[in-house]
């Protein structure tokens, strides 16, 4: 399982973060998706035998969303 984490600025309450992540979830491979819209992030799980992190981008821009790959994720 592989872990591709990234932001999406315009995700600001939770209605949008639960249609992000019944976006995600949709794509076969996809195992788990954490999203904080609070902190605008998404962490997705998956199959990469499955599933390439293109796909997952590319499904989430289609949506006219816009994403943040080249951030850290906080670490507690």
């Amino acid at each position: 399982m592989k872990e591709y984490s990234f932001k999406i600025p315009s995700m600001h309450n939770e209605t949008s973060a639960k249609e992000i992540a019944s976006i995600i979830t949709g794509i076969r491979g996809i195992q788990d998706v954490d999203v904080d819209y609070q902190e605008g992030t998404v962490n997705v799980y998956y199959d990469e035998n499955q599933v390439v992190k293109d796909k997952i981008k590319y499904t989430v821009e289609k949506k006219d969303l816009k994403l943040m790959i080249n951030y850290l994720p906080r670490r507690l």
